[in-house]
């Protein structure tokens, strides 16, 4: 079994979400610390936001920390475990909000596309779209 970062790696669909993680300066935390349960937008999630959108967070690492915790839950958080949590805690202190149905189970409102990629050091669970923190305001189409 590899750690969160070494998971996302070699799966090859997380290469956005990695880089962003290396400007928020994360990546050794999600290597070797942990348990931590790791919303990740997929590659095809990324391409939905616009251009001088992700210029703008690239550009600014105090930013990138900001999005990229508020994808981070500490502890080890199943697809089962989320099905019986209303909401959770992120990295950020902020709450994400957790519903699940028949048809899955959906972080404030975006769906788990898939779930339960368990790590050494925690388990990613792959999303359709980047969750954005009340903090930052973003502009959408």
């Amino acid at each position: 079994m590899k750690n969160i970062v070494e998971t996302l790696e070699d799966s090859g669909d997380f290469t956005v979400f990695l880089e962003l993680i290396r400007i928020a300066g994360m990546e050794p935390m999600l290597r070797e610390r942990g348990p931590f349960t790791v919303f990740v937008p997929t590659d095809e999630a990324f391409s939905r936001v616009p251009k001088e959108r992700m210029d703008e967070i690239r550009g600014d690492p105090e930013k990138a920390v900001l999005i990229m915790s508020y994808h981070v839950v500490p502890g080890r958080l199943t697809s089962e475990d989320l099905r019986s949590a209303a909401a959770v805690e992120s990295s950020l202190g902020t709450e994400l909000v957790i519903r699940s149905s028949d048809r899955g189970i959906t972080v404030n409102g975006v769906p788990i596309v898939e779930a339960d990629a368990f790590c050494t050091n925690g388990i990613c669970h792959a999303i359709g779209s980047a969750l954005v923190p009340p903090s930052i305001d973003i502009v959408t189409p």
